[in-house]
């Protein structure tokens, strides 16, 4: 019987040790594995990223101690010089949370020793890793280089979990020495640098570093987690190796109720992504539409291997992926009870930058901390109010609270109801956020008092909120509240306002109205302005936006594609829809060309002329995020060119939500509860309230797949359980489901 490697379940820790003693009967990999140091021959200037930092007590807070030498060298024109100093008291250099380096003052006077990488993350698959460097020293000099392995354990961010060193050389060639070293990776660390260190007194350099992370043989089928519907044409496995796997057979679509198998899969090899050091094959079962309950199989290595299960059904996303979506901002409320989460929190907001109090109490929590920002909740807002009013059948469905309303209009309610008290009358705008920044871990209800006047309430940022989705926020907010005699259908949907609710409904279009005076906009605010009031002065204002647009030069037309897009399906019958629907051919045509080969994902293109899968960054400390926006942004748009009859598409916005749902790298979903594998820990100070260790909430998007390093363009994902989780992977964000019910509101 062949082994079977059953690859539903997420913990990569706890079955590591077991897949690598399964991985010893595959063949040899076949590839050298990709030199990942940091600059390893020196060769970038200082101006780029270089990712070394001074090992023992620099002079000044910088980097003085080591620099880029260009008189000296191996090979190339550069190597990294190390200059001690005279021991005297200054700075050290440090790892710190989320893959950052910091500084601080030295307990004690020193000097500089040695150099050595950031804290290198770690993937699931790294088994072992081999370590070299030429250094050219002075003869009596002693030197050592090491493997030091961290991890996350108890809340702390960096805990040394084991060290290697290596400190005699194994070659000489002229005037520099190589010392190399191999190591196992102890089963608990998430990250690794490498180290040179010496007792010299005087320069020394070091070039051509050589740093491989090696990769226990390991293969898995990517599918989305969820499923497909049956029209869809973007259905797909995905089947990702450590090894080549030149023996490899089709793969079967199997029927998971009777194990029978209902279609043959031939392989598309699509070879060896560098970068990544990982094999690829894509199989397309698009033909295959029959209702179901389905998962992949295929043999690799003599190990059969099997897709999380998946359903194929009509209507699947939108059944069993918005709710959670718009559900995922109740979780966040602030200022009211959430059960299950926690208490009425944040009660005594805010103080305003002169010192004055203000009721600003309520709003959503912005993400995996307490903060509340008004730029993501307008935006919020406006999207929750969009797809209630694209899609009004499909949200009625759902009123857990049976106020005769939707849910998602609730929410919607909810965020108007603090942006109104967060509006200036006088300066015509918002205040800014309300922050207390990152420090605080334990539930909302115990960071203040939630008592007015005691002194522990949250401060107003200075300056001024953004009020760029006001606009059509109030506007759709106010119509669905208190429709008018001009704007009602039949189709318009009861909201089953109060009559205190409809007054606030035309407060709200009131003071959009107002808004759209003080600061105008385009077609993205027009629209809701006519949907709002019937108006057609602002119908006759998108016209003419419209014909501007299309009189731009053809970069600036498919710059605004969106805005035409929206014209287009708000007014279908106008004359000038036919001049909008040949852009969306174009902007598909511009998405087709960023799409993967493997994934069907939408990339950036780079610098060089290739395609680059997840966000540049050029230093450790740098603030980058994963790519859920990114695959989500380019869904909307595919989506809106379908709607305008481009409807390849819809392919296109349909791998995007594969990819959020389990196609990736890491088989991983990013939406906690839709899917069958997700992240082990978050970061969300939930991870706080009794119960909740992991910090999940239901529906939230996490921000995504990012580069473990800034110079490799790789994939990587916090898949630690330990709590606090890196936020630029792990952190959910109401950005992200804002872009999903955008998505809904078009599908």
């Amino acid at each position: 019987m062949q082994p079977v490697i059953d690859s539903r379940p997420l913990d990569y820790w706890r079955v590591f040790l077991a897949a690598w003693l399964i991985g010893l009967v595959h063949s040899a990999v076949a590839h050298e594995p990709l030199n990942v140091a940091p600059n390893p021959g020196f060769e970038a200037v200082t101006t780029e990223f270089l990712g070394w930092y001074p090992v023992g007590v620099t002079s000044e807070n910088g980097r003085r101690g080591i620099a880029i030498d260009d008189t000296v060298a191996r090979t190339g024109k550069h190597s990294l010089k190390i200059t001690p100093g005279s021991a005297a008291p200054g700075f050290e250099f440090f790892s710190s949370h989320n893959g950052g380096e910091e500084h601080r003052p030295a307990a004690t006077p020193g000097t500089v020793r040695g150099a050595r990488t950031f804290a290198m993350r770690l993937e699931p698959d790294v088994v072992r890793i081999t370590a070299s460097g030429w250094v050219r020293k002075p003869s009596d000099a002693n030197l050592r280089i090491s493997l030091v392995w961290t991890a996350r354990k108890e809340r702390k961010p960096v805990v040394e979990a084991a060290r290697q060193v290596a400190d005699v050389a194994t070659r000489s060639e002229n005037d520099w020495q190589l010392y190399e070293l191999s190591a196992d990776r102890p089963a608990a660390a998430d990250r690794v640098q490498l180290l040179f260190e010496t007792d010299s007194a005087t320069p020394i350099r070091i070039d051509d570093v050589q740093l491989r992370f090696h990769l226990r043989p390991h293969s898995v089928l990517l599918v989305d987690q969820l499923g497909y519907e049956p029209d869809s044409r973007a259905k797909l496995v995905v089947l990702q190796s450590t090894t080549p796997l030149p023996q490899l057979e089709a793969a079967k679509l199997v029927e998971v109720e009777t194990g029978r198998t209902v279609r043959q899969l031939p392989w598309q090899p699509l070879g060896l992504l560098t970068e990544w050091d990982r094999y690829h094959w894509r199989a397309d079962f698009s033909e295959f539409r029959t209702p179901g309950h389905y998962r992949v199989e295929c043999v690799a290595d003599s190990a059969a291997i099997r897709s999380p299960e998946f359903t194929i059904a009509e209507h699947l996303w939108i059944d069993r992926a918005v709710r959670p979506a718009y559900r995922f901002y109740y979780y966040q409320r602030c200022g009211c009870e959430v059960p299950g989460f926690h208490a009425a929190c944040h009660l005594d907001d805010a103080l305003l930058p002169d010192g004055t109090a203000r009721d600003l109490a309520g709003g959503w929590h912005d993400a995996g901390d307490y903060n509340k920002y008004n730029g993501l909740t307008p935006e919020t807002v406006h999207l929750l109010a969009y797809a209630y009013h694209c899609r009004p059948e499909l949200f009625n469905r759902w009123d857990e609270d049976h106020n005769g309303r939707a849910d998602i209009l609730d929410e919607a309610l909810w965020g108007a109801r603090f942006l109104r008290k967060a509006f200036d009358e006088q300066r015509g705008e918002l205040v800014n956020a309300v922050y207390t920044g990152y420090r605080y871990w334990g539930p909302p209800e115990k960071e203040t008092d939630n008592r007015p006047g005691t002194g522990d309430e949250r401060r107003v940022r200075p300056g001024a909120g953004d009020t760029s989705h006001c606009v059509a926020a109030f506007a759709l907010v106010g119509a669905a509240l208190a429709p008018t005699d001009a704007t009602k259908t039949s189709a318009t949907p009861s909201a089953a306002a109060s009559n205190s609710d409809a007054q606030f409904g035309r407060e709200l279009v009131a003071l959009a109205e107002r808004l759209y005076g003080k600061t105008g906009g385009g077609i993205d605010r027009l629209v809701p302005l006519f949907r709002a009031t019937g108006n057609k002065r602002y119908r006759q204002l998108a016209e003419t936006r419209a014909r501007e647009l299309l009189a731009a030069p053809p970069e600036q037309q498919l710059a605004a594609f969106r805005e035409l897009a929206e014209y287009a399906l708000a007014f279908p019958n106008d004359p000038l829809v036919a001049e909008i629907r040949p852009l969306a051919e174009k902007r598909v045509a511009q998405l087709t060309a960023l799409c993967d080969a493997r994934f069907g994902v939408a990339c950036e293109m780079g610098d060089t002329g290739r395609l680059v899968y997840f966000r540049p960054y050029h230093d450790v400390n740098d603030w980058y995020v994963g790519d859920s926006s990114q695959r989500l942004d380019a869904a909307i748009d595919a989506q809106y060119a379908d709607r305008l009859g481009a409807h390849r598409g819809r392919a296109i916005a349909e791998q995007q939500v594969h990819w959020l749902l389990g196609c990736n790298p890491f088989g991983i979903s990013y939406m906690e509860g839709v899917g069958s594998r997700f992240v082990a820990a978050y970061h969300h100070r939930y991870n706080t309230i009794p119960g909740n260790p992991r910090g999940a909430v239901p529906g939230a998007l996490i921000n995504g797949m990012v580069r473990p390093w800034p110079h490799i363009d790789r994939p990587w994902l916090d898949l630690l359980a330990e709590p606090n989780a890196d936020y630029h992977s792990n952190e959910p964000w109401l950005l992200h489901n804002n872009r999903w019910l955008h998505l809904a509101a078009l599908w």
